[in-house]
């Protein structure tokens, strides 16, 4: 038997109602400028007439319930529950029962039958029209997300959950990744789920690749990708620029051209000094040396840039290395001077072998080679009287380690505050060393996107039925990920526009609220319904309807009057 309290008392005022609305009607809107409803149900194959609920429609509630009840994501009904349906899908006879664990499960197996990489980037694109944005610069990268569980089996397709190279420090657990782009200000325009084991090097110049032919085919066109090193090999140089792949990148270390280009800067002195790229304090000064080198058949332009923070941050690590190469180095010596050698010549080559090694690291050292005689008699026992002591001359070398030199240390400083830029950009598009460094720096956009996929997101079995289902599930984050980024530019636009802030605990206000201030503002927002009379309460909060005006809305038209299901722009 279910245990359920009994008060005595009920108190029922007739024809009042109280919702708690919160961030769910913006995030919906939102959903809807993006279209994601009417896109998966033109992509997906299902019977209108058999269906009580489109799996768009479905789609779209589950990236709602993922965005605004960050919590176990199973029993959705229970969330639904609490909502006012009537006015949030107007036109559509739904009940919370109908958006159910079951119905978003089959929802997320139509979906996984679709191109879903497609699915992603036609919301992006309908958000950037929405917002009247182009695509200068895109940024791209990979991320991995842990999981618990066996999840055994074959892959789906090219999709596998397993054991990868864990960039969440979690090698025990298996693993699927992420793959995004944000274009310059750092809202999404791409995204894949791929399997747990795939290589940053393996899939960052093929998503060069098709993200060119992508935009070039919308009419987006001289798009500069940017990314990290893993995009740099010999072969992808080739590719890339074959197919006209305008491109920002880090040169590896494991190019012997990065040290020679560095050493050729500080050995050339003619430094540009490009300053701090930002206002704020504390800011990195940075000075670039340009040069143009071949790698392969192919010309490109190099960049080497000194960072004061970078030469800062290095100098402690620098110091451990140097104490652990020092003390190696002791080591080594100490063992050579227990050696005994049958000959000097020997000896002084040993010396000499470890004195390179030190050299070559840096340090100052001195040696010598000892000779060691030893007086002993060709049999066991006491000599016979009168009998002599046979002499027996080994060598042993004694090295002693010093200090590093300082003109090593230096030149090591140099080198650690140091990176190397590679690009390859058409001379009419006008970017000098300043724009090609500033471009590079602004790959944390998509650094700053994957921290918001990385929060906590419990799911309950029905979602980990299948190795499709969750898959499907991944690109449904992503869509979140999408609506998140918007809600955070229109929000932060507006502040700018306005010269307002908002709202932190303490006292204190931000004009850069991240997703999390705007959704914790946005959960303040309630709604009364007198007669089916909707209105404000008014002891509201009214920091949440601060919100929802920053965010480009009328919080009338949003929370009081039935959310139209269209896809209609409502720009900030």
């Amino acid at each position: 038997m279910l245990f359920r309290y009994k008060p005595d008392i009920f108190t029922d005022i007739p024809g009042i109602k109280h919702y708690f609305p919160q961030a769910v009607p913006v995030v919906l809107k939102l959903c809807r400028m993006a279209g994601i409803a009417g896109t998966v149900d033109r992509m997906v194959n299902w019977n209108e007439s058999n269906a009580k609920i489109s799996p768009g429609l479905v789609i779209e509630s589950l990236a709602t319930c993922i965005m605004c009840n960050r919590k176990p994501l199973w029993r959705v009904q229970e969330f639904w529950a609490g909502q006012d349906l009537a006015m949030l899908f107007p036109g559509v006879e739904l009940s919370s029962g109908q958006l159910n664990d079951d119905a978003c499960g089959h929802a997320l197996d139509k979906t996984s039958e679709i191109n879903m990489p497609g699915l992603i980037s036609t919301c992006c694109l309908t958000m950037l029209q929405e917002h009247d944005l182009s695509i200068l610069t895109g940024h791209f990268d990979t991320t991995s997300v842990s999981v618990q569980g066996a999840y055994d089996g074959e892959p789906y397709g090219d999709f596998d959950i397993c054991y990868g190279n864990s960039k969440d420090k979690r090698p025990d657990l298996k693993q699927l990744m992420i793959g995004a782009g944000v274009q310059q200000d750092g809202l999404p325009i791409m995204g894949q789920i791929l399997a747990g084991n795939t290589s940053d090097k393996r899939w960052n110049p093929k998503a060069a690749l098709e993200m060119k032919k992508l935009f070039d085919d919308q009419g987006f066109k001289d798009i500069i990708f940017v990314s990290d090193c893993a995009t740099v090999s010999t072969t992808s140089l080739e590719n890339l620029t074959a197919e006209g792949v305008q491109f920002i990148s880090r040169l590896p270390e494991n190019f012997n051209l990065a040290n020679h280009l560095k050493e050729t800067a500080f050995a050339k002195d003619r430094w540009l000094s490009i300053g701090a790229l930002s206002d704020k304090r504390g800011a990195a000064n940075y000075r670039t040396y340009a040069a143009k080198r071949k790698i392969g058949n192919r010309r490109y332009d190099f960049l080497v840039v000194q960072s004061s923070a970078l030469e800062m941050r290095k100098a402690k690590t620098l110091q451990k290395r140097i104490a652990k190469q020092q003390e190696s180095l002791a080591k080594d010596a100490r063992e050579l001077s227990a050696q005994s050698f049958a000959c000097a010549p020997d000896a002084q080559r040993a010396l000499g072998d470890l004195k390179e090694k030190a050299r070559r690291l840096g340090f100052v050292s001195e040696g010598t080679v000892e000779t060691v005689v030893d007086l002993s008699y060709p049999h066991k026992g006491r000599p016979r009287k009168g009998e002599e002591p046979t002499a027996r001359s080994t060598y042993r070398s004694n090295l002693k380690i010093g200090e590093i030199a300082p003109e090593h240390y230096e030149r090591l400083c140099q080198m650690e505050s140091t990176f190397v830029l590679i690009s390859s950009i058409k001379k009419e598009m006008d970017y000098d060393e300043r724009k090609i460094l500033t471009e590079y720096k602004h790959q944390s956009n998509i650094e700053q996107r994957f921290r918001f996929l990385k929060s906590p997101v419990y799911l309950g079995p029905v979602y980990l039925h299948t190795k499709r289902r969750i898959e499907a599930l991944g690109y449904v984050f992503i869509l979140v990920l999408l609506i998140a980024s918007y809600l955070e530019y229109r929000v932060r636009q507006n502040i700018k526009k306005l010269g307002v802030g908002v709202y932190q605990p303490g006292g204190k206000t931000t004009e850069t609220p991240s997703t999390k201030t705007i959704m914790e503002e946005l959960s303040l927002v309630r709604v009364d319904s007198v007669e089916g009379k909707r209105t404000f309460p008014r002891d509201l909060n009214l920091r949440g309807l601060d919100i929802v005006v920053l965010a480009g809305f009328d919080p009338g038209e949003i929370y009081l009057k039935p959310l139209p299901l269209v896809n209609t722009a409502m720009g900030p």
